[in-house]
Protein backbone atom coordinates (compact mmCIF):
# COMPACT_ATOMS: atom_id res chain seq x y z
CA UNK A 1 0.00 0.00 0.00
CA UNK A 2 1.88 3.65 -0.66
CA UNK A 3 2.11 6.61 1.05
CA UNK A 4 -0.11 8.99 -0.53
CA UNK A 5 -1.08 11.80 1.11
CA UNK A 6 0.92 14.70 2.17
CA UNK A 7 0.01 14.24 6.16
CA UNK A 8 1.65 11.11 5.94
CA UNK A 9 4.67 12.31 4.38
CA UNK A 10 5.47 14.85 6.61
CA UNK A 11 4.73 12.82 9.70
CA UNK A 12 7.59 10.49 7.84
CA UNK A 13 9.92 13.25 7.95
CA UNK A 14 9.16 14.68 10.95
CA UNK A 15 9.54 11.70 13.35
CA UNK A 16 11.07 9.10 11.17
CA UNK A 17 14.88 8.02 11.10
CA UNK A 18 16.98 9.11 8.53
CA UNK A 19 19.36 7.22 6.25
CA UNK A 20 20.69 9.31 3.40
CA UNK A 21 23.38 7.73 0.80
CA UNK A 22 24.93 9.18 -2.20
CA UNK A 23 21.82 8.05 -4.44
CA UNK A 24 18.75 7.96 -1.62
CA UNK A 25 17.86 8.98 1.42
CA UNK A 26 15.57 6.99 3.06
CA UNK A 27 13.37 7.87 6.24
CA UNK A 28 11.82 4.93 8.10
CA UNK A 29 9.33 5.62 11.13
CA UNK A 30 7.11 2.77 12.94
CA UNK A 31 3.18 3.17 11.67
CA UNK A 32 1.99 0.61 13.77
CA UNK A 33 0.00 -1.67 11.20
CA UNK A 34 0.68 -5.15 10.10
CA UNK A 35 2.51 -4.18 7.00
CA UNK A 36 5.12 -1.52 5.28
CA UNK A 37 4.09 1.26 3.19
CA UNK A 38 6.05 3.21 0.72
CA UNK A 39 6.24 6.58 -0.41
CA UNK A 40 8.21 7.98 -3.16
CA UNK A 41 9.82 11.15 -4.18
CA UNK A 42 12.23 11.74 -7.08
CA UNK A 43 11.85 15.34 -8.18
CA UNK A 44 12.36 16.97 -11.36
CA UNK A 45 15.96 17.88 -10.56
CA UNK A 46 16.78 13.75 -11.35
CA UNK A 47 15.86 14.01 -15.21
CA UNK A 48 13.18 14.13 -17.69
CA UNK A 49 9.69 12.37 -16.79
CA UNK A 50 11.29 8.93 -18.59
CA UNK A 51 13.92 8.78 -16.38
CA UNK A 52 11.96 9.66 -13.13
CA UNK A 53 9.77 7.23 -14.02
CA UNK A 54 12.35 4.36 -14.05
CA UNK A 55 13.89 5.25 -11.07
CA UNK A 56 10.05 5.02 -9.06
CA UNK A 57 10.11 1.53 -11.23
CA UNK A 58 13.66 0.74 -10.03
CA UNK A 59 12.92 1.78 -6.29
CA UNK A 60 9.54 -0.02 -5.95
CA UNK A 61 11.16 -3.29 -7.26
CA UNK A 62 14.12 -2.68 -4.50
CA UNK A 63 11.72 -2.77 -2.01
CA UNK A 64 9.57 -5.10 -3.29
CA UNK A 65 12.77 -7.59 -3.13
CA UNK A 66 13.94 -6.51 0.40
CA UNK A 67 11.05 -6.86 2.22
CA UNK A 68 9.15 -9.57 0.43
CA UNK A 69 9.42 -12.13 3.79
CA UNK A 70 9.76 -9.20 6.58
CA UNK A 71 7.41 -8.39 8.70
CA UNK A 72 8.44 -4.78 9.04
CA UNK A 73 5.78 -2.36 9.75
CA UNK A 74 7.25 0.33 8.94
CA UNK A 75 6.35 3.88 6.56
CA UNK A 76 9.39 4.52 4.19
CA UNK A 77 9.74 7.41 2.07
CA UNK A 78 12.65 7.12 -0.49
CA UNK A 79 14.06 10.54 -1.47
CA UNK A 80 15.49 10.16 -5.31
CA UNK A 81 18.94 12.33 -5.46
CA UNK A 82 20.59 13.64 -8.64
CA UNK A 83 22.44 10.67 -9.59
CA UNK A 84 19.53 7.83 -8.95
CA UNK A 85 18.50 7.59 -12.17
CA UNK A 86 22.07 6.90 -13.12
CA UNK A 87 22.89 4.81 -10.97
CA UNK A 88 23.24 1.00 -11.12
CA UNK A 89 20.74 -1.46 -9.69
CA UNK A 90 22.78 -3.08 -7.62
CA UNK A 91 23.68 0.60 -5.97
CA UNK A 92 20.75 1.65 -5.25
CA UNK A 93 19.80 -1.84 -3.88
CA UNK A 94 22.72 -1.77 -0.96
CA UNK A 95 21.48 1.51 -0.22
CA UNK A 96 18.35 0.63 0.90
CA UNK A 97 19.40 -2.59 2.43
CA UNK A 98 21.95 -0.43 4.77
CA UNK A 99 18.55 1.42 5.45
CA UNK A 100 17.34 -2.17 7.00
CA UNK A 101 19.98 -2.81 8.68
CA UNK A 102 20.45 0.60 10.70
CA UNK A 103 16.54 -0.20 11.76
CA UNK A 104 17.53 -3.51 13.01
CA UNK A 105 20.52 -1.56 14.68
CA UNK A 106 17.93 0.82 16.33
CA UNK A 107 15.82 -1.79 17.05
CA UNK A 108 18.01 -3.06 19.19
CA UNK A 109 19.48 -0.11 20.82
CA UNK A 110 15.94 0.78 21.62
CA UNK A 111 15.03 -2.69 23.06
CA UNK A 112 18.67 -2.38 25.25
CA UNK A 113 17.58 1.18 26.93
CA UNK A 114 14.00 -0.48 27.32
CA UNK A 115 15.74 -3.00 29.82
CA UNK A 116 17.72 -0.33 31.46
Amino acid sequence: MPLRKKGDFDKVFELGLKFPSQYLVIYAKPNGLSFCRLGLAVSRKTGNAVSRNRTKRRLREIVRKQLLNKSLAFDFVVVARRGASEAVFVALSKAFTRCLFGLADEKHTDSDNKTL
